[in-house]
């Protein structure tokens, strides 16, 4: 019998990066659309504000579409983000072991897991560019990633483990 080949790793686990509240985007679209619509830009500085409030709420959508559409797989080989919107990178394979740090940033005192942000740094080697992933905190996705690439928690820094976030202060902790 043939042996067969198997196009993807069998143990592969996907995440998928959480939705975030879009309103302010429609707000300065809606804003821009609706001062176009009213005839009220016979002003040159409201006709400037209408399109800055038109083109920046076009690129806060976009970038709303960008972080619903982006998924992260963990295989046993590397760390993948798919990212099919942007059109130059849409897939990025990162090795385990060219990730050399990974931070865990709570922005608040007494945070839920969507106010703490995962940075994943990877870097070639043999080159000084040093590439960031920026993620929602997901415990499971934070354990995977630190696991993986063989990254340890500083030592006497208060989040050791990923089941629970520190609620006293505002700090970045680092697993290198």
């Amino acid at each position: 019998m043939a042996d067969t080949v198997q196009a993807y790793p069998t143990n592969r686990q996907v995440f998928r990066s959480k939705p975030k509240p879009i309103v302010a985007a429609l707000a300065l679209l809606i804003a821009g659309g609706l001062t176009f619509s009213l005839g009220i830009t016979h002003i040159f500085f409201v006709e400037a504000m209408a399109w800055t409030f038109a083109i920046w709420g076009a690129l806060l959508m976009f970038n709303h579409l960008v972080d619903f559409t982006t998924r992260y797989e963990v295989t046993d080989e590397s760390f993948i983000i798919h990212t099919p919107l942007v059109f130059w990178r849409t897939r990025r394979t990162w090795h385990w072991t060219n990730i050399s740090r990974m931070n865990v940033v709570v922005a608040r005192t007494e945070a839920r897991a969507e106010d703490a942000t995962i940075q994943v740094y990877h870097s070639l080697p043999g080159t000084t560019v040093l590439d960031r992933e920026d993620i929602v905190f997901d415990p499971e996705l934070a354990r995977l990633i630190a696991e993986r690439a063989g990254l340890k928690a500083k030592r006497g820094q208060a989040m050791q483990s990923f089941d629970a976030i520190p609620q006293d202060a505002k700090e970045t902790y680092n697993w290198q």
